[in-house]
Parts: structure tokens; sequence; C-alpha cells
């Protein structure tokens, strides 16, 4: 008997973590407008009717009724509806490797035509409560990622960009177990058996990002899902992230994002 694995294939398949936030039904007018939006999750929105404006620093365009888009995680932009907007919205986070998700490297959001009836199919998938219609929700949401994917990127870049971080892979699950605002370099480096600046020159040469600021991102990502799906007070996620007071805490958030963790809690990034 003769038996062909393909180990990548399990590895890669193992590592694919799709995450669903929150989704839901959405109808806005003018006082749906937010400038220079950052989230720490992927959008897809799904319009239905209506139509509001969209700004980032490549441009300006329209959300259309017939069109999905896909925003991604990290990327800095405005809306505005201009009368009155009905979409199906959907967050969601689809990590390669922990903290590292697969649409990260995107400069731009994308679009692809939503004929209304797959529109519709999807609504009513997403209105079951049954396991079965749950399956046939996901199996949805999965062709609607591979389809966003296969027909707007191109994946000659993304293996380049990803080969870094798959190296680093052991430096990334120790931070998504440990990490916290007093995790130091140096213990970090002492857990994977280096010494705290032959790690910090790898990961940069490896990824293009300096340790310390990546660590500060995954915590700045870490509190921003915290602080816009959980009812923890604040003070709370202080403590849960490790930092000694709220008011670090604060200085830390402020410094990152422009605005106070409860500032950012109100607007609902």
């Amino acid at each position: 008997m003769n038996i062909k694995t393909f180990s990548s294939l399990n590895d890669a398949w193992n590592n694919l973590d799709l995450t669903i936030l929150e989704h839901g039904l959405f109808t806005g007018d003018r006082t749906w407008r937010h400038p220079d939006m950052v989230s720490p999750f992927n959008r897809l929105y799904f319009i239905i009717d209506g139509e509001a404006s969209f700004a980032s620093k490549q441009g300006c365009w329209a959300f259309q009724p017939g069109y999905m888009y896909l925003i991604p995680a990290g990327f800095c932009f405005s809306y505005a509806c201009t009368s009155v907007i009905r979409k199906f919205y959907l967050h969601f986070n689809l990590e390669l490797l922990p903290g590292v998700d697969l649409f990260s490297p995107l400069p731009t959001f994308r679009s692809l035509p939503c004929p209304m009836d797959f529109l519709n199919v999807l609504l009513e998938e997403a209105k079951k409560e049954s396991l079965s219609g749950l399956l046939s929700l996901k199996a949805l949401i999965w062709d609607i990622i591979r389809r966003f994917f296969q027909e707007t990127v191109d994946e000659t870049d993304y293996l380049h960009y990803f080969q870094g971080f798959y190296r680093q892979q052991q430096v990334l699950g120790y931070l998504s177990k440990h990490l916290s605002a007093n995790l130091r370099i140096s213990e970090l480096a002492d857990a994977l058996h280096t010494a705290p600046h032959l790690l910090s020159r790898s990961f940069r040469k490896d990824t293009g990002f300096g340790l310390k600021e990546y660590m500060e991102y995954l915590l700045l990502q870490k509190a921003r899902h915290m602080l816009l799906h959980t009812d923890l007070p604040i003070c709370k996620v202080s403590e849960l992230l490790g930092f000694s007071d709220p008011f670090y805490f604060s200085r830390f958030f402020k410094k990152q994002e422009g605005i106070s963790p409860r500032e950012y809690r109100r607007e609902g990034f």
C-alpha cells in the first residue's frame, strides 16, 4: 500500500482560523458617518439599497446596491451616508497564524458583484436556527472569502509576505498565549532559548517589524477587540491586558489610536 500525505496542507488547514465577531442587518441615515475608521477585524458589507460615500487616502467611491465590499483589518477609511442605506454586514478575523490575518496585507478595500438572488439566499440561511442552516451559511461565507482572495489578490505576493511570519511561528505562538503589557523581549527570548538581540534581529529580518513594535500592535488589537466585543469595564480590560493601572492603559491606547478607550468604545469603531 502506498499513501501520499500533504503535511503542508494539514498545517495550513489547522492554522486557518475563521472567527465571526458580529453580523446583522443595518439601516442607516445621514447620521451614519465616521471619519478615519481603523478596525481590528475585516468587514464584509452587502449593500441592499441606498448609497453611501466611502473614502480613503487612495480616493473616494460609493457603496452601491448589487455589490459586496471587503474592508481589511487595519485599513483606514471614512464613510458617510447621503440619505439612507440598508446593508447586511459581517465582521470577521481570518488568521493564518496567531495575530496574522489573511487580509492584513491588502492596501485597500475590494469589491465584487453580489446579485440580489445570492444575497437573498445568504439572508435566508442567516435567519435559520438549525445546524443545517448554520453549515450552509458557513459554506457560503467561506466561498465569499475564497472569491475575494482568488479574484483580487496576487497569491505570489501573499506567499512572499507570509513566509517570514511562518519562520517566526514560535514567537507568534508564545505571544498568542502570553501577550500582556508587562511581557518583555528578554522573557520571550529566555522562553525560546535565544538572546534578546538575536531574536529581535531575526524577527525584523523576517517580518519587517520590530519585535517591540509588533508586540504593541498585537496588544492594541486585543484591546480594540475587548472594547468593542465585551462589556467589561475599562479598568478590567486594563487589568486583563497586564497594565499596572487604567491610567497607563489609557495613555498607551490614546498614543496608538488617537482617542481614549472610552471614546473608542462609545464610537463603536
